[in-house]
């Protein structure tokens, strides 16, 4: 009783996350109205100095793009701003960061933008990577401030690494034919008197990203260990006997994917997958997989829009360490899923819908439904709302192995347990006033 309570509670904040999303999703796109690309048309001259409100999806050093770019007024608020600046990125193919910077002009700037990119490599450091994103927003803002009374003493100097006889000339030959590689290792311990805790977790990875194909490799492998000692004490704290359960989880998987891009809107792939999980009562699961995607946007406009159709089919092995629900220590299975995602990052905020199901081809009974939606939207200057949230529908736990589950294993979370759904929700309000200025900044203490 206590479980449909708590289903029902779920369903009803669904729904309600899901009303609030369809409204600011149907208005996104009248919201959104402003050009991404150059306007056309002649602009209104400013009588004051530029008003620039810096909206990062990214990563950007605030302080130093507002300690370097002194010539326009920072402002916490995109309503009194002149120049709205949305930073977004993505990956970019070598493992780098790609940024997009869309300058949207408002007030006497209405109906002019521009938008410009800069990209990382694996190589380039965290100072190197501020610098560069602070180059660019500067030189998206000079045009902008020509038209403020700024723009009668603002001088524009070449850089060190722009002067004549200085220029790096751009490799004509890849000797790593675009391949990157990565490696990774990492660990931990801590603990107390009865409590202990250990892990270890390592990552490698290869890949290659051209405008025409996209190849991966990744390899992980981790393990967590936890000692816990419960003790039986008398009235003086003295221990009168101690128990001792231990929790041992190690995972590991390798998969390798391969997709090709066929249009700006389509693309199709398809991955193998090896791996072993002991929560899930996995001793060995080999999976192979084909999709086909379609995006409703270009692929060029995926750091702002995206609106994605995906189907897959496949078909999955598994070898079990335990007998399972269903009296099985092998079987393979086929499945396939379709998927829908839309996100979009606009000047008024943020928002996403994900949903995904998935079934076995030989009982459809035997499946899973999942919906994860969230916004992130600016209602009135100052004042914003925030809110995500999911809810997941199982019905495929084939793994679950067979017999009780004593009071350690649910405890500890040593296996899997039965659950027929799963759901996480969070919201929240800001609200902020006082000065719209955000030029000084003050390290000290």
């Amino acid at each position: 009783m206590n479980d449909e309570k708590w289903v029902h509670a779920g369903r009803r904040a669904l729904r309600l996350i899901c009303a609030l999303m369809v409204l600011w999703v149907a208005s996104a796109h009248s919201l959104a109205g402003q050009p991404v690309g150059p306007s056309v048309g002649p602009v209104a001259s400013l009588g004051e100095p530029l008003a620039v409100y810096l909206d990062c999806r990214a990563s950007c050093d605030f302080n130093l793009i507002r300690t370097e770019i002194t010539f326009v007024n920072w402002v916490r608020d995109r309503e009194v701003a002149n120049v709205h600046v949305l930073l977004t990125s993505q990956r970019a193919g070598a493992g780098g960061e790609h940024f997009t910077a869309a300058f949207l002009g408002d007030g006497a700037l209405a109906g002019r933008g521009d938008t410009l990119t800069f990209t990382t490599n694996p190589t380039t450091t965290g100072d190197e990577l501020r610098r560069g994103v602070t180059r660019m927003l500067a030189l998206g803002l000079v045009q902008f401030v020509a038209r403020t009374p700024n723009g009668q003493t603002l001088r524009v100097v070449p850089g060190e690494t722009a002067r004549a006889g200085d220029a790096r000339p751009v490799p004509t030959r890849d000797p790593w034919n675009a391949w990157v590689f990565g490696v990774s290792l990492g660990g931990s311990t801590d603990g107390e008197r009865s409590y202990k805790s250990q892990s270890l977790n390592t990552r490698w990875s290869a890949n290659r990203v051209t405008e025409a194909w996209k190849t991966s490799f990744n390899y992980s492998y981790s393990y967590r260990g936890v000692t816990v000692a419960v003790q039986d004490l008398d009235s003086t704290g003295a221990v009168l006997s101690e128990e001792t359960f231990r929790n041992r989880q190690r995972d590991w998987s390798g998969a390798l994917s391969q997709v090709m891009s066929v249009t700006d809107h389509w693309s199709v792939g398809g991955d193998a997958e090896v791996a072993s999980q002991t929560y899930r009562n996995q001793d060995l699961r080999m999976a192979l997989r084909a999709a086909v995607e379609y995006n409703y946007f270009p692929y060029a406009e995926a750091t702002r829009r995206e609106l994605v159709f995906r189907y897959g089919a496949g078909v999955t092995s598994y070898r079990y360490a335990d007998t399972t629900i269903f009296d099985q220590m092998r079987e393979t299975l086929p499945s396939h899923f379709v998927q829908i995602e839309y996100r979009t990052r606009e000047p008024w905020g943020s928002a996403n819908v994900d949903m995904q199901h998935r079934n076995f081809l030989t009982d459809a009974s035997k499946r899973t439904t999942e919906i994860n939606v969230g916004f992130n939207v600016r209602l009135f200057r100052g004042f914003g709302i925030n809110a995500n949230g999911g809810y997941e529908w199982i019905r495929d736990q084939v793994y679950l192995p067979r017999g009780e589950q004593d009071a350690v294993d649910v405890l500890l979370r040593r296996r899997a347990l039965l659950s027929g759904f799963q759901y996480q929700m969070r919201m929240g309000l800001s609200y902020t006033f006082g000065s719209i200025y955000n030029n000084v900044v003050n390290p000290r203490f």
